[in-house]
């Protein structure tokens, strides 16, 4: 099941902003595997883990901050009502079941018809107003969490310098954006 790591993938944005949390325990000087710091990216991950299994990954600051990120082709034209169409991205994640990444596009209104899978999305930066096909519409700004489901037909609205963290299973997200 995914929505343990979404939530903690959640709590550590809103709450490590300035670092990891206390451990909890003894009142002990840290060992060293608590003070280390945690591989780089998933490659990093798989090897530093060899015979342990596998290691939690901790998503970079300076990419979360939108630096770094890999230009995108832009959107489809037909998809894109207003504004501009071109997005930007990272892909701190591909796992066997989850996809997680960081995406940021320029202020604009998409069309959604039938959304292809179901995301699990943290604001980062800027706004968001979904409207669904009846015309209702709901806003989310930075620290604002939501789940896009499946099937959602409606527009996606971005104002100001969008950011967000999706979380997407795997099996959809490959089906949806061919990889």
């Amino acid at each position: 099941m995914a929505w343990p790591l979404i939530f903690g993938v959640t709590l550590c944005l809103l709450g490590c902003a300035s670092g990891p949390a206390p451990v909890a325990g003894p009142a002990e000087a840290p060992s060293a595997a608590v003070d280390a710091e945690p591989p780089a990216d998933a490659g990093d991950a798989a090897e530093a883990a060899g015979e342990a299994g596998p290691a939690p990954l901790r998503l970079d600051r300076d990419v979360l901050a939108g630096l770094a990120l890999t230009e995108w082709p832009d959107m489809e034209a037909e998809d894109v009502l207003s504004g501009g169409a071109g997005h930007r991205g990272h892909v701190f994640f591909s796992g066997d079941e989850l996809v997680v990444e960081l995406w940021e596009a320029d202020a604009a209104k998409l069309r959604l018809d039938d959304f292809p899978y179901e995301e699990f999305v943290l604001v980062l930066s800027g706004k968001l107003v979904l409207t669904d096909a009846a015309g209702n519409a709901t806003a989310y700004t930075a620290g604002d969490s939501l789940v896009v489901p499946k099937g959602f037909t409606g527009t996606w609205e971005m104002f100001g310098n969008y950011r967000e963290l999706v979380v997407i299973e795997k099996k959809a997200y490959v089906r949806a954006e061919g990889e």
